[in-house]
């Protein structure tokens, strides 16, 4: 007679049981890196400095200055751009200062980079040709923006970008090739984001001189229902005439914990309350994002 044992069963590979989930989250990885039809824009907590970076509606992506150092940008930029994705449409530099120049040199080691736009104006520090010349190295056109042009991504003409400042060559401001120190800070790169009936300012580290020529030159078509405020809430910034024009409900300050400047300074967030603005910071916030479909917004931060 035949023993009466059962027959064992054959046993499943532990990775084979996993399987399912591991492709189930992969798919969910995926679909939360896709674009959601909606314009996204992060102010990066990069510490004492500036970085934003700005996820269009069919996924466009623009970096606007890259903060002081590499890492808090890579950590920024990779958090919300998906792992596979190593390319990027835009990068702006507003102006050459290491706070908003120095993280560039090692995204561009992993990143490539469609064009980048930046001011004409040149540094005395030698900072500007030293970022020239990789840029050359490496093939990247370099567009130097002129106020009152627009830049738009392809297929998405209702994303727009208007400079608004500065002044460049030929134009009123003859000074061009000779500013240096705090001057070039009034040289920066100045955008006005624009989704259907949003409108966002991106202000670098413009000044009151800066701001004065904008108010002349632009007035009412400042108003912005955000403003990414200048010079990191210095009170070199922020004027009274600018704010009353931009007429910001929320106001943004890329700023780094008890920064040595001072900033953002007691009279500049007096000023963002007198016109109404809710004011976030970076040193306080984190990373504040802002998020827009054409007809509403919203604002979060990571803390």
């Amino acid at each position: 007679m035949a023993g009466s044992g059962s027959t064992p069963k054959p046993t499943v590979p532990l990775w084979l049981m996993l399987l399912p989930v591991v492709m189930v989250l992969l798919l969910l990885i995926v679909a939360g890196g896709q674009p959601d039809g909606r314009l996204h824009l992060w102010v990066l907590d990069v510490g004492q400095g500036d970085a934003l970076l700005l996820r269009t509606p069919q996924g466009h992506t623009a970096l606007v200055d890259g903060g002081p150092g590499a890492t808090p940008l890579l950590n920024g930029v990779g958090a919300h751009v998906p792992f596979w994705q190593r390319e990027l449409d835009l990068l702006v530099l507003t102006h050459p200062h290491q706070d908003h120049l120095m993280g560039f040199a090692e995204l561009l080691g992993r990143y490539s980079v469609d064009e980048v736009v930046q001011t004409e104006f040149t540094a005395t520090d030698g900072l500007q040709r030293e970022w020239l010349s990789g840029l050359k190295r490496q093939g990247i056109p370099v567009h130097y923006a002129a106020r009152g042009e627009e830049i738009s991504f392809v297929g998405e003409p209702e994303v727009r970008l208007t400079v608004l400042s500065p002044v460049t060559s030929g134009a009123e401001d003859e000074r061009r090739t000779s500013r240096s120190g705090n001057d070039i800070n009034d040289t920066s790169v100045v955008l006005r984001l624009v989704y259907g009936s949003q409108s966002i300012l991106l202000e670098g580290d413009a000044q009151k001189e800066a701001e004065a020529e904008m108010v002349r030159y632009r007035g009412a078509e400042l108003h912005s229902r955000v403003l990414k405020v200048g010079h990191h809430g210095s009170k070199t910034s922020s004027s009274p005439a600018f704010l009353g024009a931009v007429r910001p409900q929320v106001a943004v300050i890329s700023v780094g914990a008890d920064n040595k400047f001072g900033h953002p300074a007691p009279e500049t967030l007096a000023a963002l309350q007198a016109v109404g603005a809710g004011v976030y910071r970076t040193d306080l916030n984190g990373t504040v994002e802002i998020i827009a479909d054409k007809e509403q917004m919203w604002v979060r931060s990571e803390r």
